[in-house]
């Protein structure tokens, strides 16, 4: 019996040394994430700030790293600031980096207030939004392809300075960035489908 007991407090011991050193670990654990987001939080603060230097080519080299980095949170930062940004090199260097992101482009179709009987049509086939796939989109050139559900949709396309445009078998599109990551402009189109169609590509 008092082997028993003697084993028990034994085991009662180890248990309690287990948990404190569980404890010790778990607070250092915590201790290091908090450091590692304190130091992540100044690189993010030290980019913003490098991002509104008064130097255009400060700026462009932040940006440049900014938007090449593995952290999703410092790309996303990158950009909004530069999106927003009044430096319109700052929004050609977003532009071509965010197209290069995209899988899918998706023109949110504006209300055309009385459309016509082929545009009534290619409303029912598209519903509010005409998408298609974006393929071999090299950041250099600017230039990419297009494919869909359909040969309708595929075509070629161009991403310069501000604007993006393309080209398939029945519609091309101008698109030029508005305010913040919004790219405004028109969808034309012919044969059933007729028609113009004002519309907006989302990029944030």
């Amino acid at each position: 019996m008092r082997r028993y007991i003697f084993d028990l407090t034994l085991l009662l011991a180890f248990a309690f040394v287990l948990t404190a050193v569980s404890a010790v670990g778990a607070e250092l654990d915590a201790a290091a994430l908090k450091q590692e987001i304190q130091q992540r939080a100044q690189t993010i603060r030290e980019f913003r700030a490098l991002l509104n230097d008064p130097d255009q080519t400060v700026r462009l080299a932040a940006l440049d790293a900014m938007l090449k980095s593995d952290d999703i949170a410092m790309r996303e930062l990158a950009y909004g600031i530069c999106f927003n940004s009044a430096d319109q090199a700052m929004r050609v260097v977003c532009l071509k980096n965010r197209f290069a992101d995209l899988r899918t482009v998706a023109v949110a179709l504006d209300n055309l207030g009385g459309p016509t009987e082929k545009q009534q049509k290619a409303l029912a086939d598209w519903g509010d939004v005409y998408d298609f796939e974006v393929q071999d989109y090299d950041e250099k050139t600017g230039q990419f392809t297009t494919s869909g559900e359909s040969a309708n949709y595929r075509g070629k396309g161009q991403v310069m300075g501000t604007g993006v445009t393309f080209s398939q078998r029945f519609c091309d599109g101008t698109f030029r960035l508005g305010e913040g990551g919004v790219l405004e402009g028109d969808l034309n189109c012919a044969k059933g489908w007729q028609g113009t169609y004002p519309g907006r590509i989302s990029l944030q």
